[in-house]
């Protein structure tokens, strides 16, 4: 009798099954196209796609990047230097940046303990001396030197001994001499607005557009964008070294007719790899390197 009771019990389940089967597969076969088609999709690489068609935006990237490159990686190194550095450590620095002007370590007093330099400019590092409130928080400062060769940025790195300041390594460089490694420099506008600098283009359109009285309200809300100026609209970027403003910009491009390919730009030089790391070098190997040197004060109203 029980036999009997489970048969048909398990016959009700069988016809049960084979009914809720019909039921639900439509569903199951939606769900797994949804599945495909949204979730585990299947990767796919367009080999010709070139990224973006705006010719503007390829010229700016062009341009900027192996610039922009050197910079940041040079604020990368500064950024990882907490001690006093010695004098092979310096050696170093000025091996892996050519372009850079002069770099000095000064005390908890502001005198310089050593300092070695490349450019025979004389210009007071006083302007990157004013801002304690960031060194205290262990943040780099920026500011812009004139001097009559031309202006130079001085980026202000404080340095620490067991949790106690102790000075300051100063890195200055000429903005003509980083703006170099763009593959076309004179098509690359470079400047920080409301400073006394401006490269690239004409000395004219650069420092109108240094000198725009927007450049505040702009920032606030933005890091990219198009200003007009003078009939001309300009593409930009712009990053933070330190808490200044630098902004490359280009001029826009006309956009050419369908089926125009761009036009190329030559490839810029590599961009070294690695931080500097404090080694000794053989100097008498790597001609132009600088032996250390004591830098000098400005004289007075320098």
């Amino acid at each position: 009798m029980h036999k009997r009771v489970c048969l048909i019990v398990l016959a009700c389940c069988a016809v049960f099954a084979a009914s809720g089967c019909d039921t639900i597969k439509p569903y199951w076969k939606s769900t797994k196209s949804f599945y495909k088609s949204y979730i585990n999709v299947d990767p796919t690489v367009d080999l010709k796609d070139e990224g973006t068609s705006d010719p503007t935006v390829r010229k700016l990237a062009e341009l900027f990047t192996p610039v922009d490159a050197r910079l940041e990686h040079l604020l990368r190194t500064l950024s990882t230097r907490d001690v006093p550095p010695e004098d092979d450590w310096l050696h170093a620095f000025l091996n892996v940046y050519p372009w850079v002007s002069g770099i000095l370590v000064l005390d908890d007093s502001g005198k310089v303990v050593r300092g070695m330099r490349l450019s025979p400019k004389q210009i007071s590092w006083d302007p990157v001396l004013e801002f304690d409130k960031r060194y205290k928080k262990h943040d780099m400062a920026a500011a812009v030197a004139p001097s009559e060769l031309g202006p130079e940025i001085l980026i202000g790195k404080p340095l620490w001994v067991d949790g106690e300041y102790k000075g300051l390594l100063i890195v200055y460089f000429d903005p003509v001499n980083l703006a170099k490694f763009s593959p076309d420099p004179g098509q690359l506008l470079v400047f920080m607005p409301g400073q006394a600098f401006a490269v690239g283009g004409t000395a004219d359109t650069a420092q109108t557009l240094a000198a725009h009285k927007d450049w505040k309200k702009i920032l606030k809300s933005n890091v990219s964008g198009t200003i007009s100026i003078g009939g001309t609209t300009y593409l930009w970027e712009s990053r933070y070294v330190a808490q200044l403003n630098l902004i490359y910009a280009v001029a826009k491009v006309p956009t050419p007719p369908k089926g125009t390919k761009p036009a190329e730009v030559k490839a810029a030089e590599p961009v070294p790899q690695e931080v500097v790391q404090p080694t000794t070098p053989d100097t008498a190997a790597q001609p132009g390197v600088p032996a250390p040197v004591e830098v000098p004060p400005p004289a007075p109203g320098q």
